[in-house]
């Protein structure tokens, strides 16, 4: 399969930059270069492009201006953002219309590295329907009463990392937000961060503010008549999920971090299926109705109907936010979790537990038994529900 990138900078050492890149790639990638936003739209009307990088600070049309056109006319091409604005500020209002961030000067392995991921999580989805909706996205809904508490909080002269980070949990956008800009090239950190506490700290109550507005300005779905779900149930299973993700997780003593990424990958886990009824609201509500009439995995019918579950359509989401490759790889398996090559009792295995034994949903059926004996851990199940109903 050919994978088409297109480098867009008004500098032409960065061009030449960005052609040395070309050839690292391989040859299944074909780049393409453009010096400004209007020669870079004028190659998207021909050619078919699967991620734009490019400059913020251009002449002509500036960087900004372009991405916002691109994010409207073509959303089925990924968006990366390659900018000198050292501020963190900048940062996180560039993530407004792009899907990653890169500061000049960059390390060019690891932005190679990025594109051919990108481009790798495109196998994931083959809809291309679900490709354009996906692209396009740029924030995910949140309830606003968080803001409300966190603004509250951010102001008062008593508040901590931990009353922050609290509340930041409860909010999946801002929680994704925030991993995306901590992991990013910008903030220089030598190791995935995926704990909220430390995110926090690293990030600063400025681009926490910044963030919240970024996430307000893309509350994508308020006003979406929705029939397929509840956004408010969905919610609430999500929350439920992460909490119990975690807790399960303390119980069988994993290390803190993991402990965390099973809270982030809960709170995460049904991102797709927000997507999904958001954009084929009909089709979807057809395919709910299926699944509890005739007792078929949701799963299985989106396979069948849409060429990827709401696993994988989250997944393709997340890699393009740049989220941490455990989280992700959490998210994925959360219904499939003998896939997991850990070999032990893990973040995946937490997660999938969780969501399978939530009181307030019949889905104890779905619980992959021939996995946990696997394990080793098939007699645990009694304990585990003592623990979460503790």
């Amino acid at each position: 399969m050919q994978h088409r990138i297109l480098f867009v900078d008004d500098e032409p050492l960065m061009r030449e930059f960005y052609r040395m890149i070309g050839s690292l790639l391989g040859v299944e990638y074909e780049t393409f270069l453009a010096s400004g936003g209007n020669d870079a739209l004028k190659i998207l009307e021909t050619d078919p492009i699967d991620i734009v990088v490019s400059d913020l600070a251009m002449p002509e049309m500036n960087g900004a201006d372009f991405l916002t056109t691109l994010m409207r006319s073509h959303p089925q091409s990924m968006r990366v953002v390659v900018s000198g604005y050292a501020d963190q500020l900048t940062v996180a209002q560039c993530l407004m219309f792009g899907h990653r961030y890169f500061h000049k000067p960059f390390d060019i392995k690891l932005l190679t590295n990025v594109l051919r991921r990108i481009c790798e999580l495109k196998h994931l989805v083959c809809n291309e329907k679900i490709k354009r909706v996906i692209s396009g996205l740029g924030a995910l809904p949140t309830p606003p009463e968080l803001y409300l508490r966190l603004a509250k909080e951010l102001s008062s002269p008593f508040s901590t990392i931990d009353s922050i980070s609290d509340i930041v949990k409860e909010d999946p956008g801002l929680t994704v937000k925030l991993l995306q800009i901590v992991n990013s090239a910008a903030f220089g950190v030598s190791r995935k961060v995926t704990s909220v506490p430390e995110t926090v700290q690293l990030i600063g109550t400025q681009i926490l503010r910044a963030i919240m507005l970024t996430v307000q300005a893309f509350k994508f779905y308020e006003g979406n008549s929705m029939r397929s779900i509840s956004l408010a149930q969905l919610w609430n299973h999500s929350l439920r999920t992460a909490i119990a993700a975690e807790r399960l997780a303390r119980f069988e003593q994993l290390p803190p971090q993991w402990c965390e990424e099973a809270f982030v990958a809960g709170l995460l886990h049904d991102i797709g299926k927000l997507i999904l009824a958001a954009n084929a609201d009909e089709e979807y509500e057809q395919l709910f109705r299926k699944s509890r009439a005739e007792n078929i995995p949701l799963d299985q019918l989106e396979k069948e109907s849409f060429g990827a579950t709401h696993a994988q359509i989250g997944v393709y989401l997340l890699g393009l936010w740049g989220i941490p490759e455990s989280i992700i790889n959490t998210v994925e398996l959360h219904h499939s979790p003998s896939e997991d090559s850990t070999g032990r009792f893990s973040p995946v295995t937490a997660l999938h537990l969780a969501q399978c034994l939530d009181p307030t949903e019949n889905r104890s059926m779905r619980i992959d038994h021939r996995y946990l004996q696997k394990l080793g851990v098939d007699d645990r199940l009694d304990l585990w529900r003592d623990a979460l109903n503790n």
